[in-house]
């Protein structure tokens, strides 16, 4: 699935890859029947399907936004305040659907016989992988856009669909969680004996959440903002009347 992306709010380098960082998922094979179970490994199997099928959901869910959204962008109708405010409202969501589609969805494939190098994948992208909620430059405009959003109902209906553009935009998100669930179950899975592909898979695990919880900060924050600049803005207003009315 190729397609150019236009934002560069995600950094990705050119082969993905930190030369030195962690050992390649092609060096050896990191788990052998002898130290498997048939039980346990048909269980990491079970695991790792889930994670390839789900990352082969969440690319067509990028994929229905920037095909279903993205053109409403170039509408001659589009309001005002919507004009030029592509980044504002999707993000790097393009940059997302490029590396996934192209890189980590393929990568993830590649691991269904050897589930526990699954650890590497999540490695090796750290910069790719940091989550993908954006940092706006303009936060007071956050606001304005979210009430503008509503003038997207109708696609909505045109669709057919039961989410709205706003669900589709916490998918990023929840695609971290349910990364940090599965890498938890692979561990779970893992026997204490496999020293080194447990340091790998609670690194990789560990590095999700790290980035969730970083965008869960951002989140608040902007939640804070939200609910603190129109209290903020009344007592500015109010205490400028007080000041006019003593002079």
């Amino acid at each position: 699935w190729g397609r150019s992306g236009v934002c560069v709010l995600l950094r990705l380098d050119q082969d993905h890859s930190q030369p030195g960082a962690h050992p390649s998922s092609t060096e050896k094979p990191m788990e052998s029947p002898s130290r498997l179970s048939v039980s346990s490994h048909s269980k990491l199997r079970h695991i790792i399907d889930e994670m390839v099928t789900t990352e082969r959901e969440y690319v067509r869910s990028l994929c229905y936004i920037i095909d279903s959204y993205f053109p409403e962008m170039e509408r001659l109708d589009l309001p005002q305040d919507l004009r030029g405010k592509r980044s504002v409202i999707f993000g790097n969501l393009e940059k997302l659907y490029d590396f996934h589609s192209q890189y980590f969805l393929r990568e993830l494939e590649s691991c269904c016989n050897h589930p526990l190098r699954v650890s590497h994948c999540f490695l090796r992208h750290v910069r790719a992988l940091h989550f993908p909620a954006e940092q706006r430059e303009h936060p007071s405009e956050e606001s304005c856009i979210s009430a503008c959003l509503g003038t997207w109902g109708f696609k909505q209906v045109q669709l057919g669909d039961k989410m709205d553009l706003a669900s589709y935009l916490l998918k990023p998100i929840q695609r971290m969680s349910k990364y940090a669930l599965l890498l938890k179950d692979l561990i779970k899975e893992c026997s204490e004996a496999q020293e080194q592909e447990l340091g790998y898979l609670r690194a990789a695990e560990e590095m999700v959440k790290f980035q969730l919880r970083h965008g869960n900060d951002l989140l608040a924050m902007d939640a804070i903002r939200d609910f603190v600049a129109p209290e903020v803005c009344h007592t500015s207003a109010q205490g400028d009347r007080e000041g006019s009315s003593v002079n």
